[in-house]
């Protein structure tokens, strides 16, 4: 499955959503920080979420555990349907008990196992490199250009020649870029990466 940012042009979850309904299959949802304001505007968009022809998946907040922990209680709450919840192993994560749901994403300068992770490909080119052992447990990768130290930039044939190894079938494929051209070329890169 492909998924997109949810921050692709300015506005809100529902705004980015709407712009990718029909290009991907999955939003992933970023979620930075957890408060009343950030409650409110979810409560009011999670109906039109809902109704579009789109899966969601969450990256919960960072680099507080508590508040994740706040925002995953929230969408289980609510019965929003979430494929998978986006984990930064930040100080004090395992002092919570994450459903089956939740992977954990490899930092620049921070691996560690879990029964479901998430293969960032910026992170592991410009930090730590995640062990070939991770592969087993990748249920998503973050896909994106990495270039002259900076990620996030449209996804190339570089990035793909690393990635490739870490998806099956069942993987998440998540273009972490943040604009919405660098998503359509990174669409445009994976679609044609057994060409030639």
């Amino acid at each position: 499955m492909l998924g997109s940012t949810s921050w692709l042009v300015p506005g809100t979850w529902l705004t980015n959503a709407r712009l990718v309904q029909g290009l991907v299959d999955y939003q992933e949802l970023f979620v930075t920080s957890w408060d009343a304001g950030t409650r409110l505007i979810l409560e009011q968009e999670l109906p039109g979420l809902m109704s579009l022809d789109l899966q969601y998946s969450v990256h919960l907040p960072y680099p507080d555990p508590a508040q994740a922990w706040d925002a995953m209680q929230f969408f289980e709450s609510n019965a929003f349907p979430v494929l998978s919840y986006v984990l930064h192993p930040v100080p004090g994560w395992r002092a919570f008990h994450w459903n089956n749901r939740v992977a954990l994403e490899n930092l620049k300068d921070v691996i560690e196992p879990y029964p479901r992770t998430v293969f960032d490909v910026g992170h592991h080119l410009l930090g730590q490199r995640v062990p070939d052992t991770y592969r087993a447990s990748t249920v998503e990768v973050h896909a994106m250009g990495v270039h002259g130290g900076n990620d996030h930039l449209p996804l190339d044939g570089e990035a793909v020649k690393v990635i490739l190894p870490w998806v099956t079938d069942a993987t998440l494929i998540t273009f972490e870029v943040f604009d919405y051209d660098a998503l359509l070329t990174s669409l445009r890169v994976w679609e044609g990466r057994h060409a030639g």
